[in-house]
């Protein structure tokens, strides 16, 4: 967990400032998921958001009139988070530059979201802590509805204890929605090929690793070293890509109940996620990202994707 925090420390200053394809398409349809489908349809007043980052989803909640408390153990994406306090913009409603059309096409769809419920709750300030997932500094059944995205659980090693954690500090019949990296998708097929072209698409391992974890048996999680930060200098972080079946299974064990399950990159990642991470992706690469997104959307997360995003709640 400490190379966790030292690499999330070192992107801090840029954390916000998403100029590629991959992850400003995978904010902007999380954000609208959690927009149209959790924010209104569900009775969450005091809300945690557990490894919140610089407060993407934390300010989306807390727009929603939701009590919301963020944590995480990079100290210095919390030292930004509470630098927003003064100059969120909660009326124009940017929770990241909008450098492609599709972002500022989801801006505006979830501004309206709120706007349309806005005689139901005030914006109420977030609240930012330094905290571990694994320990989590809050009483026994203190919130209505947990948050825990931007692959969060998919980045400690101790996953499980995590889950514990959020099942703990959760009300019964209290809400959750997760987000988690995921084992079978079209992505798999260029990190499988990558080693037999020459590392062409930047995955930095041998085909002796990619078989393997091809072969691993099909309901289980896999670990994999994947790049983070810097593209041309990237650290290889550990990143676990959870199966449906090893999340929904693991989560039940802790008395957490998944009702709905999304997903996102699904079309996208047919091209390779090292493609899509740069931070000046060429013309050729937009023009042909935006097809597929198009076409994803058409789909409305039918297809097996990259990352997996699950609703329900504690029984």
């Amino acid at each position: 967990m400490l190379t966790v925090k030292k690499i999330f420390n070192n992107m801090a200053e840029e954390y916000d400032n998403i100029s590629d394809l991959w992850y400003s398409w995978f904010f902007s349809r999380l954000h609208y998921l959690i927009a149209s489908k959790i924010l209104y349809k569900n009775n969450a007043i005091k809300v945690l958001d557990v490894g919140c980052g610089t407060g993407f989803q934390s300010y989306l909640y807390a727009k929603a009139g939701c009590e919301i408390y963020g944590i995480d153990i990079a100290c210095d994406l919390i030292e930004k988070a509470k630098k927003k306090l003064q100059s969120f913009n909660s009326e124009r409603f940017e929770l990241f530059p909008p450098y492609f059309d599709y972002v500022k096409r989801y801006n505006k769809q979830i501004k309206q979201i709120i706007q349309n419920n806005g005689s139901k709750n005030k914006y109420i300030k977030p609240k930012f802590f330094e905290g571990n997932a694994i320990n989590i500094q809050f009483k026994n059944e203190e919130f209505d509805h947990i948050n825990c995205c931007g692959s969060t659980l998919s980045l400690i090693p101790r996953y499980k204890k995590a889950i514990s954690e959020i099942s703990r500090v959760l009300k019964k019949n209290g809400t959750f929605f997760i987000e988690v990296d995921h084992r079978w998708n079209f992505d798999m097929i260029w990190y499988v090929l990558a080693p037999l072209f020459r590392r062409k698409f930047d995955y930095h391992h041998d085909f002796k690793t990619s078989l393997k974890m091809l072969l691993q048996k099909p309901t289980r999680n896999i670990w994999i070293d994947y790049p983070f930060g810097n593209h041309d200098k990237p650290v290889n972080m550990k990143l676990n890509l959870f199966t449906a079946y090893s999340i929904k299974r693991t989560l039940l064990n802790y008395g957490l109940k998944v009702e709905k399950k999304w997903n996102i990159h699904s079309i996208t990642n047919l091209m390779p996620s090292t493609f899509l991470d740069k931070s000046t992706p060429t013309p050729k690469i937009i023009s042909r990202f935006k097809f597929l997104a198009n076409l994803e959307e058409k789909l409305s997360f039918r297809m097996p994707g990259s990352n997996i995003a699950l609703f329900g709640h504690k029984i």
